[in-house]
């Protein structure tokens, strides 16, 4: 599995402080960061405002429409990077992204793992083997 390669192409797509995990050979753990631009937090603001009755930057507000909108939109960027690594570095993959929190929404983190295509490996093992 070519290591190099992953973070590359991650890092080609402006994923952010990609941190490799220390764990069994078989699998390579990254920890990094979708970190979204101006537009996305617009868009995201104006879904809220939308779709809520709620006031603006409230508990309410941000926890049911606002946060969301930003950890579905990361979501879904980060699933299609990673299925372009599945191909390019003919690897399998696992990744979760952690809740957005209200103080912090400039960003998303994510914890991703690799391996062979022929292993039977869990993200859900692999993090609790990591206490994460």
């Amino acid at each position: 599995m070519d290591k190099n390669k992953i973070i590359e192409l991650l890092t080609i797509k402006e994923l952010t402080d990609i941190e490799e995990l220390t764990y069994k050979d078989e699998v390579f753990v990254l920890r990094f960061y979708y970190d979204f631009d101006e537009s996305e937090l617009k868009a995201a603001r104006a879904y809220a405002n939308d779709e809520s009755e709620e006031i603006e930057d409230s508990e309410a507000w941000a926890e049911e429409f606002f946060l969301p909108y930003l950890t579905d939109l990361a979501i879904d960027n980060v699933g299609e990077y990673i299925e372009e690594v599945m191909e390019d570095v003919e690897v399998s993959a696992q990744y979760m992204s952690y809740d957005l929190n209200a103080d912090e929404v400039e960003y998303c983190e994510f914890i991703a793992i690799f391996h062979k295509e022929d292993k039977d490996i869990e993200i859900e093992t692999v993090l609790d083997d990591l206490k994460l």
